[in-house]
């Protein structure tokens, strides 16, 4: 084995060492207002019906592509959401199965990926939802395709934490040494134009070996100024 593959390994081992005594003490975001106190630039998001969807409550985010949260009921949130269009190609954590796209009005043929930061059975009209943890570990017993993670890069990141993912479209999961989630992101091709929800200035994409020019856009659960 490569040493820097013995090394990734050794930090994976660290971070879901401490996953499993991991708690949720810190001051995490859990309402929509909070979410947006961490995360100003979701002052652009809204209500994007008003229908209550099953176990996702009602759709928040904004035109154009963007992370989508679900709002449960007393403003909670409940699920964090990417949509992606069929022409993308199946990865085997999106919701649907290969060849089984939804159709969504507006958008087309498409796939999507939920992960759920509550117990999804929880998620109903009237009622408060569950909260887990938010670990690695909590969510991933909530979310199986969340098994098929991995630390994407031993290096851990100022203000963010380890990169955990999967070599493919999908939500990132920013981590602690001790498995407690930072904040979930999602990269998107600069050829899909500018959004002043996306991380990085119009014009200022990031360089990603072996993705190229990408915009981001982080959603943070916790201050990350808090963060080492």
């Amino acid at each position: 084995m490569r040493r820097g593959s013995t090394i990734m390994t050794m930090a994976a081992a660290l971070v879901l060492a401490g996953a499993a005594q991991a708690t949720d003490e810190r001051q995490v975001a859990r309402t929509i207002d909070e979410f947006i106190a961490l995360n100003p630039a979701l002052e652009h998001y809204g209500p994007l019906h008003e229908e209550w969807s099953p176990a996702m409550g009602i759709h928040w985010g904004a035109p154009g592509p963007h992370v989508t949260l679900g709002v449960g009921h007393g403003d909670k949130v409940v699920v964090i959401e990417v949509i992606y269009p069929e022409q993308i190609g199946w990865q085997p954590w999106f919701d649907q199965p290969e060849g089984e796209p939804m159709e969504l009005p507006g958008l087309g043929m498409a796939y999507t990926q939920h992960i759920w930061i509550t117990e999804p059975d929880s998620v109903v009209p009237g009622g408060d939802p569950e909260f887990v943890p938010l670990t690695l570990e909590a969510l991933s017993e909530v979310n199986p395709a969340l098994e098929g993670y991995a630390l994407l890069s031993p290096e851990y990141v100022p203000h963010m934490g380890y990169h955990y993912g999967v070599m493919g479209p999908g939500l990132v999961l920013a981590v602690s040494p001790q498995g407690d989630i930072n904040a979930f992101e999602l990269l998107f091709p600069v050829e899909g134009g500018h959004y002043p929800w996306f991380d990085q200035p119009e014009g200022e994409p990031m360089d990603l070996p072996g993705l190229g020019l990408v915009y981001s856009q982080h959603v943070y659960v916790v201050d990350p100024m808090s963060l080492p």
